[in-house]
């Protein structure tokens, strides 16, 4: 599961991706609208800062956020100055950011589970904590699997529209032809 979103430049650790969000957040709020190159690297300038000052080691930062900023992006979580979604293309990098849709930290979490489902093609009600592991390991033995698990099938929830259950196995929904 790691492998097929490390290949596709989408994986990123839970504790590493919540401190760009938190990053992503402050500077889309405290400046004037930023390119999602320029807000990709500033984020991981600042996560750094606010990983050190919480005491949490870590060294992909640049890595992790353009892994971070393609899939909110993917997600279609990233607005324009006046609230459009930038849309996953050519030009998405070199768009100005104004701000990010109201749910953007689960619409991008739930990004990352539906291209699982549809990548791998054999996911099942059995691989929830495998799911978990795959992306909300934290290596915090504070943090309950149990509580893991809980987050994936909220956001199974919320894949409803875009997501079926064959038998045990998830599936990603066909659209009906335009």
């Amino acid at each position: 599961m790691i492998d097929s979103l490390r290949k596709e430049w989408l994986y990123s650790e839970k504790r590493p991706r919540d401190l760009l969000f938190t990053a992503i957040e402050r500077l889309i709020g405290e400046r004037p609208p930023l390119m999602v190159s320029q807000l990709g690297r500033e984020a991981a300038l600042l996560a750094r800062q606010l990983s050190t000052e919480a005491g949490f080691e870590f060294e992909n930062w640049d890595a992790a956020a353009r892994a971070v900023m393609k899939t909110l992006l993917m997600a279609r979580a990233l607005r324009t100055p006046d609230d459009r979604v930038i849309e996953f293309n050519i030009a998405a990098h070199a768009a100005l950011v104004g701000g990010l849709r109201d749910d953007y930290r689960d619409a991008t979490e739930a990004f990352l589970l539906q291209f699982l489902i549809g990548r791998l093609g054999d996911i099942t009600t059995r691989d929830h904590t495998a799911l978990a592991h795959a992306l909300f390991r934290q290596f915090d033995a504070r943090v309950p699997v149990e509580d893991l698990e809980d987050r994936v099938v909220i956001l199974l929830a919320r894949l409803a529209d875009r997501v079926v259950l064959s038998g045990d196995t998830y599936e990603l929904r066909l659209l009906a032809p335009a």
